[in-house]
């Protein structure tokens, strides 16, 4: 496969995990102050918000690029998307039960591509988190 081809993913610096972790607490402080110019605000929206922004920060921790990339690093990263789709799949199909025995319906409001996002991005980066964890463990 040619290396400009479209699934060549080119990893961020490390720097971006500076911007990627000023991204969890911006959107807390964002929505404290919309509620303030706009009490009547729905909550709804403010919850889109943290997935958002929440969402986009796992995202670019998921794509930067760790002090070493080798080999394994590149096969957990890998394990790591598998895995996070599939615990995906899995919490949406529990979201939707919940919801049907709660609501008599399958969807929600809280049901939002900011959500989904979300719920992926942070289910990749656990994945690979706890790769590298297990790995240093049997180094040792």
């Amino acid at each position: 496969m040619e290396n400009r081809s479209i699934f060549n993913v080119p990893l961020l610096s490390t720097g971006w995990k500076k911007v990627a972790y000023a991204l969890f607490p911006l959107p807390v402080f964002l929505v404290i102050g919309l509620a303030f110019a706009n009490p009547n605000m729905d909550p709804n929206e403010a919850a889109q918000i943290l997935y958002g922004f929440w969402a986009i920060g796992f995202g670019i921790l998921n794509l930067t690029r760790e002090k070493i990339e080798d080999e394994m690093i590149r096969t957990f990263r890998l394990q790591a998307f598998q895995t996070g789709f599939f615990w995906m799949i899995w919490g949406l199909g529990a979201i939707m039960l919940i919801n049907y025995i709660r609501y008599d319906r399958l969807t929600s409001e809280m049901f939002t591509v900011y959500l989904v996002l979300f719920l992926l991005n942070l289910y990749i980066f656990a994945a690979f988190q706890l790769q590298k964890y297990q790995a240093s463990k049997t180094n040792n």
